[in-house]
C-alpha cells in the first residue's frame, strides 16, 4: 500500500499499486495493472466530459422552493448583438448551435455582481429563506467533476452560468467507462478543445485543471469506478488550496446550480456550511429543473443534484483526527456504510459522539448523509448531445448499461429519451404516456427569469430545437425510434 512517487518534469504521480494513476495538470499518466506498474509512458492526452445519470430517491430530504433571477447582464454584449470577432474564438470540434455558446463563453467580460452590495446580498438571501448577517468576503467555491464524452452545450452552459464564480475547476477523464468499456480520451494537450476549456470560459482568474484516472485492471467497476475516479477530484481541491472554510462543488458537467443561488451560499448564513453539528448534517443538494435534449422540453421530473459540502466536513480536507473511523462500501471506496449516516440515526456509533464522518467524494452523492433541497436551485441539461450515436453509446457504456442501445428503437432506451422525442418531434398527443411529462412552454413557462443564463443568447435556443428535431427524424427514417 506504500505509493511509490514518478516526477516527470513539473508534474508528480503518485500511484498505488493496482488501484490508480493520476497526472497533475495535462504532463503525462502512466499505465497500472494488477502487478503495479509496468508501464511508464508519456502520453499526450486529451480531456472531455462525462455524462452520468442516476436516478436518485428524494428521502430524508427538506424541500425549499424559490425563484432565482438570472438575467441577460450575465452575457457579454458581443453575444447579444451577435457580433463579436470569430478570429479570437475557438470552436474546437462544437458544431452547429454550440458554437454560439462557445463565441459568448469564450468572449471577456466584466463580472457584474462581483461587488459586494449588501443590500442585494440581504435581498438575495431571503429568496432562500436565509439570512445575511453582514458577511464581507464570500465563500470560496471548488468545483469538481468527472469529464468524458459530453458536448460543448452542458460544458459551455456551466461556464456562461458560473463565469467568475469558482476558484477553480478541477476536471477528472478515465480511458475506461464505468462499466469498463474503453474510451478514447479526447483532449490532447495541443488541441483547440484543451485549449479552450483552459481559455477563461469559466472566468478570467479560475484555474483548469485535468487529471487522468487510468486504470485497466477490472476492479473497481461500476459505482466503485465512479467514486474511485471522483476521489482525485477532492485531492486536486487541497492542490489547490481549499481549506474548511471552502465549498466543494462536486458535479457531473450538465448537473448545474443557479448563479444566484451559488452566490447565496457563498455570502448568506447557511445552517450546513455554519451550524452543522461537527459534520452531522454539512450536505446541499439542488432540487434542479431537467432540460431533455433542448431548452423547449422541459420535463417535470427533479433532479437532486449538484452537491455541496464545506471543506470543515470534507475526508482528506479536514482533521481527520477529531472524527469517527468508518467503514465504506466498495472495500473501502465508496459510500458510508450503514450506521455511519444520518439516515441509519449514526447507530454504529458511540452514543456520546460529538464529532461525526468526514464525507468522501461519493458521499456527495448520497441523500443518507443528511440534506436540505432547494426546489429549482439548478439545471440538468440532460441529453443535448451533438448526435444520436453519442447519445446511443452513452446509453450503451456508462452506468446503468442498455446493452442493445445501439440497435433498439430510442424510446425504448430510457424513459428519459421518450419525453425528448416527444418534444422534439411535437408529439404531444403521445406525451401522457411518459413517466416524466413534458411542461408546457419548455423553459418560457418559469418564473421571473428562472432560466439558464445561457439561453439567453440570441437564436441558440432556436437553433437547438432545430438540430434535435433533425436528429431524431434521421433516426426515425434509420427506423430505430419509438414514437409510441
Amino acid at each position: 500500500d506504500d505509493p511509490s512517487t514518478i516526477h516527470r518534469g513539473l508534474s508528480t504521480i503518485k500511484v498505488f499499486e493496482g488501484m490508480e494513476a493520476t497526472s497533475i495538470g495535462v504532463q503525462n499518466t502512466c499505465i497500472i495493472n494488477k502487478k503495479g506498474v509496468h508501464d511508464r509512458r508519456l502520453i499526450w492526452l486529451p480531456v472531455a466530459l462525462l455524462l452520468i445519470s442516476s436516478y436518485v430517491h428524494l428521502s430524508h430530504v427538506t424541500r425549499h422552493y424559490f425563484s432565482p433571477r438570472n438575467d441577460n447582464h450575465f452575457l457579454p454584449q458581443s453575444s447579444l448583438n451577435n457580433h463579436t470577432n470569430d478570429q479570437t474564438i475557438l470552436f474546437a470540434d462544437a458544431e452547429g448551435s454550440a458554437k454560439l455558446l462557445l463565441r459568448a463563453a469564450q468572449t471577456p467580460r466584466h463580472i457584474p455582481d462581483e461587488p459586494l452590495d449588501e443590500q442585494i446580498e440581504a435581498e438575495r438571501c431571503k429568496r432562500y429563506k436565509l439570512n445575511y448577517s453582514g458577511r464581507q468576503t464570500r465563500r470560496r467555491v471548488f468545483y469538481g467533476s468527472l469529464i468524458a464524452d459530453d458536448s460543448w452545450h452542458p460544458i459551455s452552459i456551466s461556464a456562461l452560468e458560473n463565469y467568475g464564480i469558482f476558484h477553480s475547476v478541477a476536471f477528472v477523464e478515465s480511458n475506461r467507462t464505468q462499466m469498463l468499456y474503453e474510451r478514447k480520451l479526447r483532449f490532447d494537450p495541443s488541441s483547440e478543445r484543451l485549449k479552450v476549456l483552459q481559455g477563461g470560459m469559466f472566468g478570467p482568474s479560475t484555474r483548469v485543471t485535468v487529471d487522468y484516472y487510468v486504470n485497466e485492471n477490472k476492479w473497481p467497476h461500476s459505482l466503485g469506478r465512479e467514486n474511485h475516479q471522483r476521489s482525485s477530484i477532492i485531492k486536486r481541491w487541497k492542490e489547490n488550496g481549499m481549506t474548511i472554510d471552502d465549498i466543494g462543488y462536486l458535479a457531473d458537467v450538465d448537473e448545474i446550480f443557479t448563479r444566484d443561488f451559488i452566490r447565496a451560499m457563498q455570502i448568506c448564513e447557511v445552517r450546513q456550511f455554519d451550524h452543522h453539528g461537527n459534520c452531522k448534517d454539512p450536505a446541499i443538494k439542488a432540487g434542479a429543473l431537467v432540460f431533455e435534449g433542448a431548452p423547449d422540453c422541459l420535463t417535470r421530473r427533479q433532479w437532486s443534484h449538484p452537491d455541496l459540502i464545506l471543506g470543515a466536513c470534507i475526508e482528506g480536507i479536514a482533521n481527520s483526527s477529531m472524527h469517527p473511523p468508518v467503514e465504506r462500501a466498495w472495500e473501502g471506496l465508496g459510500w458510508l456504510g450503514d450506521g455511519y449516516t444520518r439516515k441509519t440515526q449514526f447507530s454504529a456509533l458511540p452514543k456520546n459522539t460529538t464529532h461525526y464522518p468526514l464525507k468522501n467524494a461519493a458521499d456527495f452523492r448520497r441523500n443518507s448523509v443528511g440534506t436540505t433541497l432547494y426546489g429549482n436551485s439548478g439545471y440538468h441539461i440532460h441529453n443535448f448531445f451533438a448526435n444520436i450515436d453519442v447519445m446511443r453509446n452513452k446509453y450503451k457504456t456508462y452506468g446503468h448499461p442498455v446493452k442493445q442501445a445501439e440497435e433498439i428503437p430510442l424510446g425504448e432506451i430510457h424513459n428519459d429519451l421518450k419525453s425528448m422525442i416527444h418534444c422534439g418531434l411535437n408529439r404531444t398527443a403521445v406525451d401522457s404516456k411518459s413517466r416524466y411529462t413534458l411542461v408546457e412552454g419548455g423553459f418560457k413557462s418559469l418564473d421571473n427569469g428562472s432560466i439558464p443564463v445561457a439561453f439567453g443568447i440570441p437564436g441558440y435556443v432556436e437553433a437547438r430545437m432545430k438540430e434535435l428535431r433533425d436528429m431524431l427524424q434521421l433516426d426515425e427514417e434509420d427506423k430505430r425510434i419509438n414514437l409510441d
